[in-house]
């Protein structure tokens, strides 16, 4: 009967230390990947965005900045996403005209350091937009950015992602989620 019992008790304290392995890797899954909402009742617009990200609010000509996480003591720059909101109704533009504005404004900016690796038509959040992503080469590094933008009446709406390469890969997927989580709020 010993050898039953001890047999019974080593398959309680596997059984027990598995479950609590499976619990802790589900929490830990759960924590790094639960997406918390976000509205911004001022300029109408909402998202969910990572839970273990920060934010702040009207920052460098921004509505909003997502920051991700230090991914350990040595990280030298925070992946974000921000999103701008901007009234154009001084100089109303077509998607077509803001999109080429945008694209030449880039080009100013990096100059030769600039690699475009996708400029297209996209959706947000049932209207008509667009998607650039490029890499800026700096001195410092290169930055892999993704950017969308539509317009709504006379106001554009821009959401963009920045990380340094080629760290973007960890971010770039919950950037993706946050910019297919926007919408926008009608004054209705």
């Amino acid at each position: 009967m010993q050898r039953r019992e001890r047999q019974t008790l080593i398959t309680v304290i596997t059984a027990t230390i598995g479950f609590v392995l499976i619990v802790t890797v589900l929490w830990l899954y759960a924590r790094q990947y639960r997406m918390v909402a976000y509205n911004n009742s001022f300029y109408k617009f909402s998202l969910r965005y990572p839970a273990t990200w920060s934010f702040a609010e009207n920052k460098n000509g921004s509505a909003v900045i997502f920051y991700s996480p230090p991914e350990n003591p040595l990280d030298r720059f925070s992946e974000n996403v921000n999103i701008v909101v901007q009234d154009i109704s001084k100089n109303p533009l077509d998607l077509e005209q803001y999109t080429k504005i945008a694209i030449d404004q880039m080009q100013a900016i990096f100059e030769t350091n600039l690699e475009i690796l996708d400029s297209t038509q996209v959706t947000m959040d049932g209207h008509q937009g667009h998607q650039l992503e490029f890499i800026g080469k700096g001195p410092d590094g290169n930055l892999h950015y993704l950017c969308r933008w539509t317009l709504i009446d006379t106001t554009a709406y821009q959401i963009a992602y920045a990380a340094l390469e080629p760290e973007n890969k960890g971010h770039l997927k919950s950037a993706q989620r946050m910019m297919h989580s926007f919408k926008i709020h009608s004054d209705n």
